[in-house]
This record gives structure tokens, sequence and C-alpha cells, in this order.
């Protein structure tokens, strides 16, 4: 059991790795939800806790439901309703995510997918206002569902490589037509759900357009969270010094932790501080950390 919280918590510590963050984040949803549901079924009256999950994990179309659950607009993303939705959604995060990861980074891949998200639910709400004086239109109580994001990420994949082709059973298709033969049937088999993902597939490509004349929208959004994780990371207890020195096949960097109590640099380290010594005009042009390597070097019993 030990082993799986270690691949999880490197999987969250490893730099440019939010595609597959996002994936584990689908399943820890996706199966917090599922014991929850299975554990208030077994209570008396379970449809007032499934009210109370849906409120807490699904995006209310209800502006006074929504502010009393903010933070809904967070977690709707990573939602899914099934687990064949789980595996579609985590199979195309992985295949189009990468894609855009290799040219923007996994920090804008998380931002696309999220805001496009919010995207979506921003035109939908537009829609059902407007819809309503022009036909009979019932908005759905609650938004879930991580194509949204999914298809954010796609459009924003198209925009940035509009010629990129995928092979498909041994035919060569360009990811446009893929994707938006994808969006139309999405629309077709129910129209409320496309038009959710129209929005977040339009800020998607239009990200991408912006982003190549250097808008980006996300910035703000973007330098908090690199802040984020920079609160995140622990900082070493040892220090770092870096040395370098001539070997056969030409000079290298070697960076080294050291405690510095108890730290004596090796015989590598001193050749090339001697051979700095008198080199770049004696003693004093060593920085003062060189120095105290230098003199405990010296100081140093066999």
């Amino acid at each position: 059991m030990g082993g799986i919280f270690d691949d999880l918590k490197n999987a969250f510590r490893k730099q440019n790795n939010q595609v597959v963050q996002m994936i584990l984040i689908f399943s820890i949803v996706f199966i917090l939800h599922w014991l929850l549901t299975f554990s208030f079924s077994l209570f008396p009256n379970p449809k007032i806790y499934s009210q109370f999950l849906n409120e807490n994990f699904f995006l209310s179309t209800s502006l006074i439901a929504f502010i009393k659950h903010p933070w809904t607009l967070l977690i709707y993303p990573f939602t899914n309703a099934s687990i064949l939705d789980l595996i579609f959604n985590s199979l195309a995060l992985f295949w189009f995510g990468h894609i855009l990861t290799d040219f923007l980074g996994g920090r804008k891949v998380l931002l696309v997918f999220v805001s496009g998200a919010i995207a979506g639910f921003v035109l939908y709400s537009i829609a059902a206002f407007g819809l309503q004086y022009v036909r009979p239109f019932k908005p759905a109580p609650y938004i879930f569902g991580a194509s949204a994001g999914v298809y954010a990420v796609l459009f924003a994949a198209i925009g940035l490589l509009p010629l990129y082709e995928m092979m498909f059973f041994r035919f060569f298709i360009k990811l446009k037509h893929i994707a938006i033969a994808l969006l139309v049937i999405s629309l077709l088999i129910d129209y409320r759900t496309g038009i959710i993902h129209i929005g977040a597939a339009s800020f998607g490509y239009f990200y991408v357009k912006f982003l190549k004349t250097g808008l980006n929208f996300t910035q703000p959004f973007e330098s908090l969270i690199m802040k984020m994780e920079k609160m995140g990371k622990q900082k070493p207890d040892k220090k770092t010094f870096r040395s370098y020195s001539k070997s056969p096949v030409g000079e290298y960097n070697r960076s080294q932790y050291f405690d510095e109590q108890s730290y004596y640099p090796d015989q590598e380290e001193i050749d090339y501080l001697l051979d700095k010594i008198n080199k770049s005009g004696g003693y004093e042009s060593l920085s003062k950390a060189e120095k105290d390597r230098l003199f405990r070097a010296s100081q140093k019993k066999d």
C-alpha cells in the first residue's frame, strides 16, 4: 500500500506532469464520490445525502446554490458520470494533453483545462438565459463532467497545430477533423452538453491564437500557481556548491549537496581549488566558501 502512495506522491512532485496529475485527480474524485454514494445509500433517506453530494461535487445552474458552494466551480471539471466517461476522458486528455504539453508546458495545459470548463459553464448560462425567450428551455440542475476541459485542451492543440495528423486504422486524419466531428456529435446527442463543449472548445482555440500574439489570459493564475509550487517545495537543509574540472573529454560541471559541519572536499575538488590559485592570481582569487573548503581539507586527518 505504501508503494501506491509513494507513486502518487512522486507523480505530483514530478515537474511538467500536470496531464498525469489531472488524470489521477479524475480517478480520486470518481472513487471518492462512488464510495460516499455507496455509504450514504445504506443510511435512512439516502436521497438527502445524494442531494448533499450533488451540491458539493457538481456545479449548480442556480445562482443562489452556486454562491453557497463556490468550490464546485473548480471541482466539477474533474468529475465523471460513469466509469466509461472516466476512461474516455482520461485517454483523450492523455493523448491531446501531451501534444499541448510538448509546446506550452504542463502548467498551461492545466489552466486551459480548468478555464475552458469554466468558459463552457459561462456560455451555457448565457444560452440558458437567452433561449428561454425563444423556446421552452429547462436547464439541467447540475453541470458535471471532465469532457468540457478535454474539449478545451483538444481545440487548443488544433489552434497550435492546425495541420497535426493522427493515425486511425492505418489512415492519417487531421486532428481538427476529428475534433469538429466529436463536437458536432456531442451537440446532436444533447444540445445542452454541446453548448458547454462549444464554450470550452472556443476558449481553448482562441486562447492559443491570442497566446501567439503575446496575450496570455491566464498569466495571473499561472503566476499564482508558480508561487504555490514554490511554497510547496521543501527547502533543503544542505547547501550546494558547484565545482569545475578538466577531464579527457572536456570540461564538466558537478553539483553536490553537503553539510557544512561535517563536509570535507575530496581530492578532485582540492585539485580544482589549487589549480584555480595557480591560474587566477593566488589565494585571494578564491571565494570565502572556497577558502573555507580548502581550510577544511588542510585540517582533515587521514
